[in-house]
């Protein structure tokens, strides 16, 4: 007897869903102004690093941008669960993709927020 390897494939809708739950999760803190400035976590644009203010009001506001950028990815995965494709499928990676481009106009977003904060 050959034995096979079993590999498990988890459902792209799945991971999708995980993706929007993960930034919708790290999101939250940053619309609570908790996250002190740092190198780390948060939206590191150079204007978020001019003052204080600056930072807690650009993350505040990316915050709540990648909040509704989790929500739609959760969104779209539950409402097109049904017509997904399969893991296997050549346009899985289609799937998986498209959406995630949403996070270009979230970044954009943030940018243009930023340029009109003072420099001080």
């Amino acid at each position: 007897m050959v034995l096979r390897e079993v590999v498990m494939i988890v459902p792209v809708p799945y991971v999708l869903a995980g993706i929007g739950l993960l930034a919708s999760l790290v999101s939250v803190p940053l619309i609570l102004r908790v996250v002190p400035m740092n190198r780390a976590y948060g939206i590191r644009i150079k204007e978020a690093f001019v003052s204080e203010k600056n930072w807690y009001a650009v993350n505040a506001y990316g915050g709540w941008l990648f909040l509704a950028f989790g929500l739609f990815l959760m969104a779209f995965a539950y409402l097109t669960r049904a017509t997904a494709p399969s893991p296997r499928s050549p346009w899985a990676p289609v799937y998986m993709v498209v959406p995630l481009l949403a996070v270009v106009p979230v970044v954009l977003l943030v940018k243009a927020f930023a340029r009109r904060l003072p420099d001080r």
